[in-house]
């Protein structure tokens, strides 16, 4: 098989497609599903535009590789057609086009979580009690067997309570000197996870190993969290609503 000529990276909820709550007033009968939940029912859509980056892309002859949050049992309920490589678990797992763990890349990123299991372990039991305080709930996510991530969420996505807790996790990391964590954010949930071990790093393996010889590379995110995968690409494209525009809209630079 040869290498394809361009490659897209892209994230895929909230940048190629939705639940309807994010959707408000748009008619249901112009969105494509493209996920479903645990009972098989559609859960997320792709609005007419998504729908048609999607068509253009596949018309070009693009590879488009999905680089998400999400595991496998998530990764699976995802009913659009990526046929090359996936990228899930925030990069920390990758799935090759016949289906297969990437065991290399696995046996790279257990080796570094390892070293991170004691980072991790502390700043999960930091929070617990104010998590509690506030009615959230902590959630810790594995891949390939070991810790690598502590979800915090709260059940009607309160912004003061998960404000309140993003700014006592932030403070715990720089106080202990925890430069090897990191905490990112998005509409209903703050998460800690590794700094340097995540989805740019995927994406840059990827680039190298199996697709050298691509004339082009576009990063397709909506989140800031998003931000250090698409700038490993050629391009980068967001959609105007998501985090990662409203906060450089929002950002008030001098213009040089």
């Amino acid at each position: 098989m040869s290498t394809p000529a361009i490659v897209a990276f892209a994230d895929l909820d909230d940048t190629l497609f939705q639940t309807l709550r994010k959707l408000p007033g748009i008619d249901p009968h112009m969105l494509t599903p493209a996920t479903v939940n645990t009972r098989g029912e559609a859960h997320s859509f792709c609005t007419p535009a998504q729908a048609e980056l999607l068509r253009l892309l596949d018309c070009g002859g693009v590879t488009v590789i999905p680089v998400t949050g999400r595991d496998l049992a998530a990764m699976a309920r995802v009913t659009l057609p990526f046929l090359s490589w996936r990228i899930v678990d925030h990069g920390l797992t990758m799935v090759a086009p016949g289906g297969e763990i990437d065991a290399a890349w696995a046996e790279q990123v257990r080796e570094r979580l390892h070293d991170l299991q004691d980072a991790l372990t502390a700043a999960t039991a930091h929070l617990e009690a104010h998590a509690a305080r506030l009615g959230c709930r902590l959630t810790r996510h594995h891949a390939h067997d070991l810790p690598f991530m502590t979800v915090l969420k709260h059940p009607e996505a309160q912004a003061e309570a998960l404000e309140e807790l993003q700014l006592r996790w932030e403070a715990f990391l720089t106080d202990q000197g925890l430069e090897s964590l990191k905490i990112i954010a998005n509409a209903n949930n703050v998460s800690v996870l590794p700094r340097s071990l995540g989805k740019a790093e995927a994406v840059q393996h990827l680039r190298q190993h199996h697709f050298a010889d691509a004339v082009l590379t576009l990063g397709l995110g909506d989140s800031l969290s998003d931000l250090a995968f698409m700038s490993a690409c050629d391009f980068a494209i967001t959609p105007p609503r998501g985090q990662l525009l409203r906060a450089v809209n929002a950002a008030n630079l001098p213009q040089r």
